[in-house]
């Protein structure tokens, strides 16, 4: 399946192209009910904090326990095609190495683990329902509504406050200015993994616009990505600003946007966005090594303090358990929150795991990530949901250089469509050349 490394740019062969075109089966096909779930729990996923707990289970973990009992009652068949595919394979090894690591640490806690096990299971069900084109069209499209509703809250919440408060000159100034915009929230979320989503409905709404034939299509759908993308600045988030644009930077890649005219019209993008994104923002996408006021700032004080323990944790690790109850608090990560003092994590994937289990963890990691690459269509921009998929794989990769939640249900939702197109919609790994840009089939 996965028989050499990929280009984006790549050219393949006509006759390999062609080769790549194959009907759906009916027995492949998706129902309405199938994709219902695929965009429902892409929809739901800013809300999983949101509502109060059932019974210690989350909404979207009780979403996901619903597709996995679909998925086992009425597609058994498709499920023994997709939990074997390469990815998922590359993470169970990465399950038991972490645990047997685990538990040869000193206070062993499984937490990590189980938590990157249940986001696994979601990822297994997603794919077995990703199983078709109308299906994958309403997993993207659920990431534009989700990111366009979050969009609507942001500017209704903060628009006018981080406005109101004019210019800010200094990091420290514009942190304050976000402190206060969103001190009263009523979205119980992550307010990094929100800008995150806005971005990755943003940058999906961009790819379809570029790839569209339709004008009034493509109008509405850049002024989508505009209001999404802009939506994306507001949590004042340097993440989500990275990870917008190179998520817009790997589609126009991909696209290979040499003429002109596409130039004009990305240039014109762009100009909007920064005319419509607060002066305020501006001040809080830089990064400092320096001391302020006897501190440092957040993440330069967590990344010091990694390196100068690196060489107690690089081979072997520390452990979960370890870290959280008692090395970290030892070795400099504790931090008073609210009168308590905690342990934080690394806001690095890599960094994290590398922590909890050394070279070895990090390396099962990779692999899983390197799987994850290669099962990118070539020729992506021949259709434009696979390159709107494109710009969301290229976000969640950015994403894991700035969270230590290496198990979020993001990482299920977008590797697990990622995963089930191309099993089932691309199985050579090629996008044809005889279906480009087909359009929307009203999924």
């Amino acid at each position: 399946m996965m028989d050499r490394p990929i280009r984006l740019d790549q050219e393949v062969p006509l006759g390999a192209a062609q080769a790549a075109d194959r009907r759906v089966l009916p027995q492949n096909s998706t129902s309405r009910t199938e994709r219902l779930l695929i965009f429902t729990a892409i929809v739901i996923l800013p809300l999983q904090n949101h509502f109060p707990a059932v019974a210690g289970m989350s909404i979207l973990f009780l979403v996901f326990g619903a597709l996995a009992a679909y998925v086992i009652l009425s597609r058994p068949r498709s499920l023994q095609k997709t939990w074997c595919h390469p990815v998922f394979i590359a993470a169970y090894a990465f399950i038991g190495v972490s645990t047997l690591l685990e538990y040869s640490s000193p206070l062993p806690r499984y937490d990590e683990i189980f938590r990157f096990g249940q986001m696994l299971v979601g990822m297994v069900c997603v794919a077995t329902l990703c199983r078709d084109r109308s299906a994958l069209e309403a997993g993207l499209y659920g990431y534009i509504v989700a990111a366009l509703w979050l969009a609507v809250y942001l500017f209704m919440t903060s628009y006018g406050v981080i406005q109101g408060m004019g210019e800010a000159s200094t990091f420290n100034q514009a942190s304050k200015v976000r402190a206060a915009a969103f001190a009263d929230q009523a979205l119980q979320a992550n307010i990094n993994g929100v800008a995150f989503i806005c971005t990755q409905g943003g940058v999906t709404a961009f790819a379809l616009a570029l790839s569209s034939r339709s004008s009034y299509h493509r109008v509405l759908l850049l002024g989508i990505a505009t209001f999404c993308l802009v939506a994306s600045f507001l949590p004042m988030s340097r993440g989500a600003a990275v990870g917008g644009l190179v998520s817009v930077g790997a589609v126009l890649y991909a696209m290979e946007v040499k003429h002109g005219r596409a130039l004009i019209f990305v240039m014109i993008f762009g100009l909007g966005m920064y005319m419509l994104v607060p002066d305020a923002v501006w001040s809080r996408m830089t990064y400092s090594t320096e001391t302020r006021n006897g501190k440092l700032e957040g993440r330069a004080w967590i990344y010091t303090t990694a390196l100068n323990r690196l060489p107690e944790y690089i081979l072997a690790g520390v452990g979960a358990g370890n870290y959280n109850q008692k090395w970290g608090f030892e070795k400099g990560f504790g931090k008073s929150h609210g009168g308590v003092l905690v342990v934080y994590g690394a806001h690095n994937a890599f960094l994290q795991i590398l922590m909890f289990w050394g070279m070895l963890g990090l390396l099962s990691f990779l692999w899983i990530l390197w799987c994850v690459y290669r099962s990118i269509p070539l020729q992506c921009a021949r259709d434009e949901l696979s390159l709107a998929l494109l710009g969301i794989i290229v976000s969640l990769g950015v994403y894991l250089f700035l969270t230590h939640g290496f198990y979020e249900k993001s990482f299920a939702l977008g590797v697990g469509v990622l995963v089930g197109a191309r099993q089932w919609i691309w199985p050579t790994g090629i996008v044809s050349a005889i279906e480009v840009n087909r359009g929307p089939s009203g999924a």
